[in-house]
């Protein structure tokens, strides 16, 4: 008996010792940007916080439950093939005064990228980022100039963290929520969105690696002309600097959200057109100023998106209250180079307000998008048979037909 009992022990035992040496361990990169001098400054608060940041961020991603073991770039190597860095792509604050306030929208992107060590070559991306807006009474410092360097900083630190403590702001408060904050009293922020990306990775080998991501983006010349303040719009305050409406950063907004959305819904990695990017590489900088060049993977299926227009209406009133709707329309083609299936979309976004109040259009305007393109992919996830005939221009069997092309051919990319 106590034979058997021993041999079971050792069984358990050895089985146990096989699969956690058969993990695989992954190169921990940490925060990157581009190498490129002329983006460095492109990054002043990332790059004033990242000191803080990054190591919290790899204390956050060792103590998740990954399919795989962790280890720091620097330490003596053990057979690892394969490495994970978070590749900032954008540090944007856009907006001044609107109406009687001033409104300011602070936003920060990345990609996860999972890469081989050998070829250099990018394996997985997996967009990442978070937007926050910030209402101020006082008018007075409402330009890129005059407004508060610190308090950029300490706004930026918060959205990594997923406080909300800028109403109390103070160096006191500085302190207490961003200097000398701790993991554990930080909330649901850009840090936690990165950690749950990279602990989800799949770092499995694959014979045949198919990538999906966001291929071009058009704007139609009557959209180009709303978002640059024709037809009673102002210019799309978010998206507008010296020299007028700024089509990229509105087209790179667009392409970040539906890949984020889509990549998050369906578990499945996007590549987005990556900022610095030249002919299919990218320089990237890691915080020791050492610099890597990437070779990025050419699309096997491409979402080509055309934004179409928008228009507002009044849906309901009374004496008190307005109802108004935002519509938004989007081309979506998908597919690979050989042929596409092509859908318009369009949403109606609701607002409910007091009849008087200031309203801004584009903050709605952006919502109604990011209305359509959530449940654009929760059709990709699941078709319902009342959504497409109502929010797009097919009937339910073709627009099935269109969603589940789509879903089998994510699949491939997995």
């Amino acid at each position: 008996m106590r034979s058997l009992t021993a041999k079971i022990f050792l069984s358990f035992f050895l089985f146990l010792s096989i699969d956690i040496y058969s993990e695989e361990t992954i190169t921990w990169g940490g925060y990157t940007i581009s190498a490129k001098s002329k983006d460095k400054d492109l990054f002043p608060n990332f790059n004033a916080l990242k000191e803080k940041m990054a190591p919290m961020q790899y204390q956050l991603v060792e103590a998740m439950d990954k399919p795989y073991l962790l280890s720091p770039r620097g330490l003596a190597s053990t057979g690892q093939t394969k490495s994970i860095v978070v590749a900032f792509d954008k540090e944007r604050i856009t907006g001044g005064k609107l109406g009687d306030v001033c409104l300011w929208q602070y936003t920060i992107t990345a990609q996860v990228i999972l890469f081989e060590l050998e070829g250099m070559n990018v394996l997985q991306t997996h967009p990442v980022g978070r937007s926050r807006n910030y209402v101020e009474q006082d008018v007075s410092s409402c330009t890129t100039e005059k407004r508060d360097k610190e308090r950029d900083k300490f706004r930026f630190c918060q959205i990594f963290l997923g406080l909300e403590t800028d109403e109390n702001y103070s160096k006191a408060e500085v302190q207490n929520n961003c200097n000398n904050i701790t993991l554990i009293n930080s909330g649901n922020g850009l840090m936690k969105e990165i950690g749950y990306v990279v602990s989800n990775l799949g770092i499995s080998e694959k014979k045949n690696i198919r990538f999906a991501g966001i291929g071009n983006i058009s704007i139609t010349d009557r959209a180009r002309a709303i978002l640059s303040g024709k037809e009673d719009f102002i210019s799309h305050p978010f998206f507008t600097n010296e020299s007028g409406f700024d089509e990229q950063s509105y087209k790179d907004w667009i392409s970040q959200y539906i890949a984020k959305t889509i990549s998050s819904t369906l578990s499945v990695p996007l590549v987005v057109p990556f900022a610095g990017s030249v002919g299919g590489k990218v320089q990237l900088k890691y915080s020791d100023g050492t610099a890597i060049d990437l070779t990025l993977p050419e699309l096997d299926y491409s979402f080509d998106i055309a934004i179409r227009g928008f228009a507002k209406s009044l849906m309901d009133e009374t004496p008190k209250r307005e109802a108004w709707v935002y519509g938004s329309y989007i081309t979506m083609d998908f597919g690979g180079l050989i042929s596409k299936q092509s859908s318009k979309v369009k949403n109606g976004y609701v607002l409910e307000t007091v009849k008087g109040d200031f309203i801004n259009d584009w903050r709605e305007f952006d919502n109604s998008i990011k209305e359509l393109v959530k449940e654009y992919a929760k059709q990709i996830e699941k078709t319902e048979r009342k959504w497409i005939p109502q929010q797009t221009n097919m009937k339910y069997k073709e627009g099935k037909r269109y969603f589940e092309y789509i879903k089998e051919t994510l699949e491939q990319v997995k």
